[in-house]
């Protein structure tokens, strides 16, 4: 049987200078996400950082667990 556990988003932006990427995780989002409400919460998310950063993408990682 396949359990359905949880789903998390990983924005990740991009900040002019610095190498490394910035993430912000969201726990427990809703199932399957639609794509547009994934760019529009990267977008928000990129607009409350610096004025230069750029949305690099956004990673989605579901978990389910599998039993006898």
């Amino acid at each position: 049987m396949i359990q359905k556990l949880s789903t998390k988003l990983q924005v990740q932006l991009a900040v002019p200078g610095v190498e490394k990427l910035k993430k912000v995780t969201f726990p427990n989002v809703v199932d399957e996400p639609k794509e547009t409400e994934i760019i529009e919460l990267g977008e928000i998310m990129r607009a409350l950082d610096h004025e230069d950063t750029l949305l690099d993408g956004v990673i989605i990682t579901s978990q389910s667990r599998v039993t006898k």
